[in-house]
């Protein structure tokens, strides 16, 4: 299975996960993230909206107090719960079942500007003209 990283489009290099966020009973989680982690330290976040099915493994339970986790792989899967998203850290890997999903750049992680929604990042590629 290939990884999607390249399909987040927030560059070439490593990302760490610093949190994770459970809200609405499970149904939308998020994963805020830093890129460039020994540069800039430019944050995102990748939110997954309208969760059915979550399946959470700690890998390292003895790594749970680091404060940020390498991000090793993310497959998007896809959306309206046809296949789990994969995301895979040295310390856990979750999969999650999700209609929806949103990738929010810069510096205010909570702004709604430079969102990315799902029918962009996991379309099918379209021809250049």
């Amino acid at each position: 299975m290939p990884d999607d990283y390249n399909l987040l489009n927030v560059g070439g290099l490593t990302s760490l996960v610093t949190n994770v966020n459970v809200a609405l009973w499970g149904n939308e989680i998020s994963f805020e993230c830093i890129y460039d982690p020994a540069g800039d330290r430019s944050p995102y976040t990748i939110v997954f909206h309208d969760c059915r099915d979550i399946r959470w493994e700690v890998f390292h339970p003895e790594d749970v107090e680091d404060l940020e986790a390498d991000l090793i792989g993310i497959h998007l899967g896809e959306d309206a719960h046809r296949k789990a998203a994969l995301i895979h850290t040295d310390i856990f890997e979750i999969s999650i079942l999700y209609g929806s999903f949103s990738l929010r750049k810069g510096e205010k992680i909570n702004s709604e500007t430079a969102d990315l929604e799902t029918e962009i990042l996991v379309s099918q590629p379209q021809a250049v003209l």
